[in-house]
């Protein structure tokens, strides 16, 4: 049961832990000019080859991609891949702890392991968050739409966040259980992000793969992040495409990976302890 002294507890901790890496972080202040321009880079080609169709042809896509919108999409594309960095966070902090011979002053204190995840989820999100706030605004001003359908893009890129960071966090233990586990994870990681439309509509790819895309989760945060904005400009074309699966996917991964990845740090950590010294 919460009290008033465990909550306060919990508060602490979690706030430290933000201080702590937020501090480490300050220490190469080059590595948050690279995380902003980065993200930009991706947008190259994209724009590039969109530009090209749909000057040729405005349906191009057959969906509700089109020249009016597509930029928009990119745009929320990069905060995406704005926030796919925390996902890697976890898995260089804890190589670094673990190198650095300080994990374990970490793993044995009696500090929860969601507070842990919270910790530097909260950092790395702060650490992001003039960018995020920057191309939010830039979409806002470019295409408007209610203060309420804000709010609600707002909460699906906290949800992104979230599934992020218990990703993040179960990639992160296995750097220190095993690093050639999370090396080939890390490549599945690859392979579903790259499959998870964020850039491209579903009809760009191959009709044998679209099941594939339908069965990976981040197509459906993705989707819904993009429909929801266009709701606010088109909500009669937007309403066609989102379906009960995009509410029914966000809402169970948001819920249900962070708090698996703290039951899996504490089971595998327990279990194989730290390798790799």
């Amino acid at each position: 049961m919460f009290t008033r002294k465990s909550l306060f507890t919990n508060f602490i901790q979690i706030y430290s832990l933000t201080i702590k890496d937020l501090k480490l972080k300050l220490r190469y202040k080059l590595e948050f000019i690279i995380e902003f321009v980065s993200p930009l880079t991706a947008l190259f080609f994209p724009w590039i080859i969109f530009n090209r169709l749909f000057n040729l042809e405005n349906n191009v896509f057959q969906t509700y991609y089109s020249k009016d919108n597509f930029l928009l999409f990119l745009l929320l594309a990069y905060c995406v891949t704005s926030l796919l960095f925390l996902l890697w966070h976890y898995k260089d902090l804890f190589y670094d702890e673990k190198t650095w011979k300080t994990l374990n002053a970490i793993i044995i204190a009696p500090v929860s392991k969601f507070n842990i995840l919270m910790g530097y989820l909260l950092s790395g999100l702060i650490s992001k968050l003039l960018p995020l706030l920057f191309i939010i605004a830039l979409c806002y001003l470019l295409f408007p739409i209610p203060i309420l359908t804000l709010i609600l893009v707002v909460i699906i890129l906290l949800c992104i966040t979230l599934t992020f960071a218990g990703m993040g966090f179960i990639l992160g233990v296995l750097e220190i259980v095993n690093e050639d586990i999370s090396a080939s994870l890390a490549v599945g990681i690859s392979f579903i992000s790259l499959i998870s439309c964020l850039y491209f509509p579903i009809t760009i790819f191959p009709d044998e793969i679209h099941f594939l895309i339908k069965f990976n989760p981040l197509y459906y945060y993705f989707d819904l992040l993009r429909l929801v904005w266009w709701s606010g400009i088109n909500s009669s074309e937007a309403l066609e495409y989102i379906t009960i699966n995009h509410i029914l996917v966000v809402v169970f991964f948001t819920i249900s990976t962070p708090l698996f990845a703290s039951y899996f740090f504490l089971r595998i950590y327990n279990r194989y302890g730290t390798s790799g010294y």
